[in-house]
């Protein structure tokens, strides 16, 4: 009997150690942007007036995990300098476990062009970052406004001779 009961515990603790090297952490699995919420439009340029759309798959989770999205200016732009996250596009996504965290942000229509980083950060419960994820965006601003031309044919030399 007593070999019996070493050999069950044996084999229990033999079970949970197969079962414990096969779970895996939490982890984000993937990362796309595209040009529609399901994601089927992959896409890393948008144009002012499009909205941007990202999804961060988080997987292997058993628990409430927040996404953070932020997208940080690659070089100084009107109102923003490098590396600083861009006003109004932080936003943040709970899941009570594993599935997708999804953003969009529409692009105003008077934006300037330029290259940013669109980030998602996984955060745990605790609030403790334990993935993240990042990619490199482009966006086609509006092109910059320029003064009309004169069209005046008189010049201010026949305004004095009058």
């Amino acid at each position: 009997m007593k070999n019996k009961f070493t050999l069950f515990i044996a084999l229990a603790a033999l079970a949970a150690a197969a079962i414990g090297c096969s779970m895996s952490t939490a982890n984000m699995s993937s990362f796309t942007t595209s040009k529609d919420k399901d994601g089927k439009q992959a896409s890393t340029t948008f144009k002012a007036g499009e909205t941007l759309y990202a999804n961060a798959e988080i997987a292997n989770s058993g628990s409430k995990t927040t996404t953070r999205f932020y997208l940080v200016a690659d070089a100084d732009a009107p109102g923003v300098k490098k590396g600083e996250t861009v006003k109004g596009t932080e936003v943040k996504v709970d899941l009570p476990s594993s599935g997708t965290a999804q953003y969009s942000l529409p692009i105003p229509a008077g934006i300037a062009s330029g290259k940013f980083t669109l980030n998602a950060e996984m955060l745990d419960e605790k609030g403790e970052k334990k993935d993240s994820k990042s990619a490199s965006i482009t966006i086609e601003g509006a092109p910059a406004s320029t003064a009309p031309a004169n069209t005046d044919k008189k010049s201010d030399s026949d305004e004095d001779d009058k």
